[in-house]
This record gives C-alpha cells, sequence and structure tokens, in this order.
C-alpha cells in the first residue's frame, strides 16, 4: 500500500480496547501525556459518541446515538499524527500523507508500550487495524472492471451506469477470531471531471481475550499484511498505474 509515489491512502488508525479487569482511572490520560508530548505536544478533547443498532423485542432494527466518555486527544505539531486515549480505550491515527508501514508501525508500538507501562494490560476485548482510500480516477463516466476488482455487480437486465452505490463484505479469518470489512462507495471528488470513491478496509479481533497482550503487536503486524493483500486483491494494475507504481 506504500509502494506508490502517491498512494492513496487518506487515513490509518489502529485501536485497542482494554478489558474491564485492567486497572484504569483518570489520571492514566495526564501520565500519558507526559511521556508522549515531545512527539505530540498538542492537546484536545473530545466526547466520543457511537451510533448503535438494536433489535427491539419486535424484531425492529433501531439506531440510536450512543455517547460514551471524554477522549484526549494529543498531535503532532502538524496535526498529522495523533494518539486518542479514553477509559481503557487507545488508538493512533495517522492522517495523509501516510508516511509508510514501519513509521506508522513504531507509532503504533511506542503508544502500546508506553500505556503497557503506566497500567498493566490484563485482556484484550478488542484490536482494529484500519485503512481509508480516496480513489480519484479521471472522467465523469467510470468503467469499474477496468480499475476494481471488487465492485457492484450488474446483471444484463440492469441499467449499466449508476449514480452513487456502497458494496461490502465481510471476510473471516483464523477460524472466525479475526473478521476483515470491506467495503466500496461512492465519495465527493475533490477534482474536476473525475469520480472519486472510498475504499474501507478494517480488520478486527472478533473473539474477546483470544489474543494475549504480549502477542498485540505481533497481530497487528500481522493483520496488516492481511490488510495489505486485500487491498491489492480490490484494484487492477491500471489503477495502481495512477498510483505511481515503483
Amino acid at each position: 500500500m506504500s509502494q506508490y509515489q502517491n498512494p492513496p491512502i487518506i487515513e490509518a488508525l489502529c485501536e485497542f480496547r482494554f478489558s474491564k479487569d485492567t486497572k484504569w482511572d483518570p489520571t492514566i490520560p495526564g501520565i500519558l501525556y507526559e511521556n508522549v508530548k515531545t512527539q505530540y505536544p498538542l492537546k484536545e478533547s473530545r466526547i466520543d459518541q457511537q451510533f448503535e443498532i438494536k433489535k427491539d423485542k419486535n424484531g425492529n432494527l433501531q439506531q440510536n446515538l450512543k455517547i460514551g466518555g471524554q477522549k484526549a486527544i494529543f498531535l503532532a505539531e502538524n496535526r498529522q499524527s495523533l494518539i486518542q486515549i479514553g477509559q481503557r480505550i487507545l488508538s493512533i491515527n495517522c492522517l495523509k500523507p501516510y508516511p509508510g508501514w514501519d513509521t506508522f508501525k513504531e507509532r503504533i508500538e511506542f503508544a502500546y508500550k508506553t500505556i503497557n507501562d503506566l497500567t498493566k494490560i490484563q485482556e484484550i476485548d478488542r484490536i482494529s487495524l484500519v485503512y481509508v482510500d480516496k480513489i480519484e480516477i479521471p472522467g465523469t463516466i467510470v468503467e469499474m472492471e477496468k480499475y476494481f476488482k471488487f465492485y457492484p455487480f450488474l446483471s444484463p437486465e440492469l441499467p449499466q451506469t449508476h449514480n452513487a452505490f456502497m458494496v461490502g463484505c465481510d471476510f473471516p479469518y483464523k477460524n472466525n477470531r479475526d473478521i476483515c470489512k470491506l467495503q466500496l462507495n461512492t465519495a465527493i471528488s475533490e477534482k474536476k471531471d473525475s469520480c472519486a470513491f472510498l475504499l474501507t478496509t478494517e480488520y478486527f479481533l472478533a473473539k474477546k481475550g483470544s489474543i494475549t497482550p504480549e502477542k498485540a503487536l505481533q497481530w497487528v503486524d500481522e493483520s496488516h499484511t492481511t490488510v495489505k493483500g486485500l487491498f491489492k486483491g480490490c484494484i487492477t494494475e491500471k489503477l495502481e498505474d495512477l498510483f505511481g507504481r515503483t
């Protein structure tokens, strides 16, 4: 994913969620900041909000806004790299331009090991590695099969041109221990006379406690290999040429 002169990655993130028996107190974000402020000197905070979809007693789907706790955010001077810390949640984000896996992995390891030194991680509920790629293709009409290997299938009985779309698939790995969500949808183009698409790959640990804290970073490294392979499997060489394949 980083072997291109102009990689399409607009955000990469790695998130860890720790078990309830991992000791936590309100001073941890402040202590973490003191340990990372050389690399992440800027501070912000926000309230965590998530949409939650559940079935009611009649089997109908209901969407609710779930308000979580406050998150502290520590940012690099250029605001392109950041750490977010909430109650038993740690995420490391990297915004465009993507610096490459080796650099991103170092940032993940640094943040994870720092938290583990502050409060011994007892168990991991979830780990996720997410890549969001924004793909801009010249032209107002795109023949999807020339650029993608993962796209909406249209039978001959259907119109062969379309506007907005969203397609997705969940792939199981390691006997369903891990799952990778793959999604492609239309996006707003930033360039004149071009079409834009978002390709989101989210690889996550689906079974709580199935990876020990000692092997969490190994899981992240192996997951990146899988994510990289899935990305390559979604696109054609013609699209790779647009990214400046080296």
